[in-house]
């Protein structure tokens, strides 16, 4: 039994363990595109079929949909733009994002008139997929980020 000089019995107090530290790290955005692999993108007269089958076979959950500049406001207001790098001309504005979430939100909710009357499966993968950007909010938002930005990982 140990006593200290306070008279206090030391023997039942545990004594603190030291964590080991974490270190932490400091890494780029490009780091997180695996295999530095080109963007999946759709257009936007694409069918949720074909974007149903874009998200699989590239093994994502979610795609940005890309229409021509001028005729369309991105989704939250947002300007993303992509421009030819000789040139400098704007070549596609990114309107939104369709995620995995959205098409199933789409395919099991009713008509918007409310019947439910014909609801084949064919006709609602048939609807361009600019139709069904916003079913979910996480879609409403679109990020950019420089691929030199710095992010820390701990």
């Amino acid at each position: 039994m140990q006593t200290t000089m306070m008279g206090v019995k030391t023997d039942n107090i545990q004594q603190p363990t030291i964590e080991p530290q974490v270190h932490l790290k400091d890494k780029k955005v490009k780091k997180l595109v695996a295999d530095n692999k080109r963007l999946v993108e759709v257009p936007y007269t694409a069918t949720l079929a074909h974007t149903l089958n874009a998200l699989v076979a590239n093994q994502v959950v979610a795609v940005p949909v890309a229409a021509p500049p001028g005729h369309w406001i991105g989704a939250g207001g947002s300007m993303i733009l992509e421009s030819d790098k000789h040139t400098g001309v704007v070549r596609k504005h990114y309107i939104g994002m369709v995620t995995m979430l959205d098409i199933l939100s789409h395919i099991a909710g009713d008509k918007p008139d409310g019947g439910d009357e014909g609801l084949d499966m064919e006709e609602r993968m048939a609807v361009p997929v600019s139709s069904v950007i916003g079913h979910c909010l996480e879609s409403l938002s679109l990020w950019t980020l420089n691929p030199c930005t710095r992010y820390v990982v701990g």
